[in-house]
């Protein structure tokens, strides 16, 4: 994905929008494959032969009724697959772009940021509020993939 300068909430409205604006069937049906088969790789002549159109031909009608590519709005569906997995669980964030669809992280994570304006991990901290736990003076919550400190109790106190 190319490198989109637009604000997070520019992107949010337009993922919003491109459902309103489809009218063509044959681009609905495009966008309902593009959602069921969003973690697969799937290329532009075969949206095009499963609504019978040249794969330039179905680029511009897709165009033309959502406002955007049919790979943009693929990148779209994948980031917010991402986006509601980041919510709801805690694989980490290499699985979730693969399972989406983007093996590669290095582009899920620049990807994401240009939709979402953080990274992945840092939306799964802001979103499930994950803040340090301190212990003692010590933190017990690291952000790195170290083992927290022991829990011993200090028999001294």
């Amino acid at each position: 994905m190319r490198n989109n300068h637009k604000e997070p909430a520019v992107l949010a409205v337009e993922a919003k929008t491109y459902n309103a604006r489809a009218h063509d069937r044959r681009v609905q049906i495009v966008r309902v494959l593009l959602e069921s088969r969003f973690h697969q790789k799937i290329r532009l002549r075969e949206m095009g032969q499963a609504v019978r159109l040249s794969p330039w031909r179905l680029a511009h009608l897709f165009k033309s009724e959502t406002g955007m590519s049919p790979q943009r709005y693929l990148t779209l569906v994948r980031l917010q697959r991402a986006k509601d997995r980041l919510e709801s669980g805690f694989l980490p964030v290499r699985e979730i772009a693969v399972s989406v669809g983007i093996p590669n992280p290095s582009q899920f994570t620049r990807c994401f940021k240009a939709a979402y304006g953080m990274t992945p991990a840092q939306y799964r901290r802001a979103y499930l509020q994950i803040e340090p736990i301190h212990f003692n003076g010590t933190s017990i919550m690291t952000t790195d993939n170290s083992q927290p400190p022991s829990l011993a109790v200090n028999k001294a106190q």
